[in-house]
């Protein structure tokens, strides 16, 4: 089955799936509430119901390019469906609560919204995974041979979905990987006709004239036909520091939270009632926690450090104390297995209990509950000289958890600072409150598996 008539098929499962869980769900609402299941053909019904239906299309839930697709699909699913519940509320009122008031009155609606936004997000995840096989038959053709070519061959051993990549270049490579092909530049023109799922080019790839016309018609008809730096973006969520420069930037679409004062205040609105939140439910679990520590190994309970926080400004950073008191002030990464680990600390950080004093960090105003995790001074003057971009970090406040703390493991090299650097310009460019939630329940679900460092 073509990639495009998976795509199809896909998106119909998912508009025969929100009809019968919408109507479903109501009806059993109905029922619950009243004690008579309701007419299958009530206007009121099928009027909710097409209502949630045309949100949840106008909005982009059934046209996805793959199945990896928006990482805050299921958050956003979710609140666009409380979104549909609001506008039925309106319906009530353009049509008169005369009939339309049987659904709304006895809370059959409101409670009916919450299911479905729970149900349509989980029946699109479920579908999802049934067609992800079918999809991964992706083949990609890469125009161009450079260092950022050999980069990104790197990178396809972590991504089992692209079964088939065509390299096109002046000369072959010596060695390339087995599902790597390759192709002349001289059967360009050929190669294009040819169903490929995307089509990359090469920083150091400069089409003629000729390549340039055949690659715009092909876009225009469809074709998938991009940057590297949009590839990784798109299909990865993450930014190649090292195949971007400052025009990248200039460029670009997105950061727009880093303008917008009225989204920064949201933000910040949320972090405080959260950190609040946080605070005041944490306390029995800290208590307990302090105990363990003092009765575990000598030191403090609080461990407190300077890192680099929003704009390069220092900040101290506060945690429960983990590790045994060194006399080595020097600034070292945690390793796996880390001798300096108690053994209450080491439960501490699996659960991220450690982690809950740094609420009073987000209340002060110092770190926000999500961004790019804040480094101690010492690595960051020696990353910002290694790394290029690695400042762009600073330009939005710290966080207790992030994009790249739920996608990459923790990190402990320079390597590892330079992916996870590609998570947090990802976030910093796509910042956004549905793309915050997702990583809160991302850390929840790290938290409940108990997979912390």
């Amino acid at each position: 089955m073509r990639h495009g008539t998976i795509r199809r098929v896909r998106s119909l499962s998912i508009l025969i799936l929100d009809l019968l869980l919408i109507t479903s769900t109501l009806s059993i609402a109905y029922f619950w509430r009243i004690g008579v299941w309701p007419n299958p053909f009530d206007v009121d019904l099928w009027l909710i119901t097409a209502t949630f239906i045309a949100v949840l299309f106008i909005t982009g839930t059934y046209f996805r390019e793959r199945s990896s697709a928006l990482p805050n699909l299921p958050i956003r699913t979710f609140f666009i469906c409380l979104l549909g519940g609001l506008l039925c509320i309106l319906w009530l009122y353009l049509l008169g609560p005369r009939s339309f008031n049987q659904y709304f009155g006895r809370g059959i609606l409101p409670l009916g919204t919450v299911v479905i936004g729970t149900l349509t997000t989980l029946g699109r995840l479920l579908i999802n995974r049934m067609y992800h096989n079918q999809e991964s038959d992706h083949k990609i053709l890469y125009l161009g041979y450079s260092e950022s070519a050999r980069n990104f061959l790197q990178e396809l051993r972590n991504h089992a979905e692209v079964r088939a990549i065509t390299i096109m270049s002046n000369s072959k490579p010596l060695k390339l990987p087995k599902r790597v092909n390759h192709l002349e530049v001289d059967q360009f023109a050929q190669s294009l006709d040819q169903s490929w799922n995307s089509i990359i080019i090469d920083p150091d790839f400069h089409p003629d004239q000729a390549q340039q016309s055949l690659l715009v018609k092909h876009r225009l008809r469809g074709a998938n036909i991009g940057t590297l730096a949009d590839y990784y973006e798109k299909s990865w969520f993450q930014v190649p520091v090292y195949d971007i420069g400052n025009d990248w930037f200039l460029q670009s679409t997105g950061f727009s939270v880093l303008s917008d004062p009225a989204a920064q205040r949201i933000k910040r609105l949320f972090d405080i009632i959260l950190a609040l939140i946080v605070l005041v439910l944490s306390v029995p679990l800290l208590i307990i926690s302090a105990l363990a520590i003092k009765l575990d190994s000598p030191g403090p309970v609080f461990f407190s450090q300077q890192r680099v926080g929003f704009r390069g400004n220092l900040f101290t950073i506060y945690k429960l104390r983990t590790m045994e008191v060194s006399k080595d002030s020097s600034a070292k990464w945690a390793q796996p297995d880390d001798p300096r680990v108690t053994r209450v600390g080491g439960y501490l950080r699996q659960s991220r209990i450690d982690e809950l004093p740094q609420a009073w960090n987000v209340l002060k105003g110092d770190m926000s509950f999500v961004g790019p995790r804040p480094e101690q001074a010492e690595f960051t003057v020696w990353l910002s000289d290694e790394i290029p971009f690695y400042d762009l970090r600073h330009q939005v406040k710290p966080g207790i958890t992030g994009w790249a703390q739920v996608i990459f493991p923790y990190g402990a090299s320079k390597e590892d600072a330079i992916k996870k650097l590609q998570y947090e310009l990802y976030y910093i460019k796509h910042q956004s409150l549905f793309l915050d939630l997702n990583i809160l329940v991302r850390t929840l679900i790290t938290v409940f598996k108990r997979s912390g460092r």
